[in-house]
């Protein structure tokens, strides 16, 4: 499976995300809350929030690049300034793509420490083993992963393969999209 862009991606995962939100119909605003991984998960993010009818804001879940290749995460933090979580109950988190899954990882675990009782994680595409370890970090209370991705692929070299139209997306489409 190829997207054709993060928008379509979007459009696919959150036909998927809607099976996992808490009870069958939209739960009020306050209580729902999308948020996107800087930068292209919140191109990819915008779409998911409007298909649930739930707000929009930006977990700033940074990586630490290994040096000499800052490219390839070795860990990630979440920065400030951190989202509004008040009255917050379940969190849809979304990036375009996960390679290592260190930001992810970030996102669950700051998440889980400031009182998110759901935590559901939403991509379009995964390595396989980044997939496997993040599973365990979102389950449900079943047991089962709070985990929605529409493709773990054995042979992942990078987010960028997956899509036919990978821009690098701007600081400034950002703020656009979160107007």
């Amino acid at each position: 499976m190829i997207f054709q862009d993060r928008e379509e991606a979007g459009k696919k995962l959150a036909d998927k995300v809607k099976g996992f939100v808490s009870g069958s119909a939209r739960l009020p605003a306050r209580q729902g809350l999308v948020l996107g991984i800087p930068r292209g998960g919140v191109v990819t993010a915008k779409v998911v929030a409007e298909k649930l009818g739930w707000p929009l804001d930006v977990l700033r879940a940074k990586k630490i690049g290994a040096p000499g290749n800052p490219e390839l995460a070795i860990g990630a933090k979440v920065r400030s300034p951190y989202p509004k979580l008040s009255g917050v109950k379940q969190v849809v988190l979304v990036d375009d793509g996960v390679a290592t899954g260190h930001t992810v990882e970030a996102g669950v675990k700051w998440l889980k420490a400031n009182g998110v009782e759901k935590v559901i994680v939403a991509v379009p595409v995964a390595a396989k083993d980044s997939a496997k370890k993040l599973k365990k970090l979102a389950p449900h209370a079943r047991g089962k992963p709070e985990w929605v991705c529409l493709l773990e692929p054995e042979n992942f070299y990078a987010v960028g393969q997956f899509y036919r139209h990978f821009p690098q997306v701007t600081d400034e489409e950002v703020r656009e999209i979160l107007v």
